[in-house]
């Protein structure tokens, strides 16, 4: 239930943030717990190309790390 209602309330996300459909991608692991090395098996990135979209997703919502990143995305839903 929890990951259907994260899937519905992404976009919105995105759009807010202006994140690109990728950062989405990566921001929807994030959201269910998976670390950059996960993330990146699961995309198929190498994990310094996770690394990046991590920061841009960072930057672009002003979180400063993880935490505060899916506090925000909680808080928006």
């Amino acid at each position: 239930p929890q990951e259907a209602f994260a899937a519905e309330h992404l976009p919105h996300f995105g759009r807010r943030f202006h994140l690109s459909p990728r950062e989405l991608d990566v921001l929807s692991l994030v959201i269910a717990g998976k670390d950059n090395q996960n993330i990146a098996s699961e995309l198929q990135l190498s994990p310094s190309t996770v690394k990046v979209h991590m920061h841009n997703i960072l930057k672009k919502t002003g979180c400063s790390d993880r935490r505060k990143l899916i506090q925000e995305f909680w808080k928006e839903t």
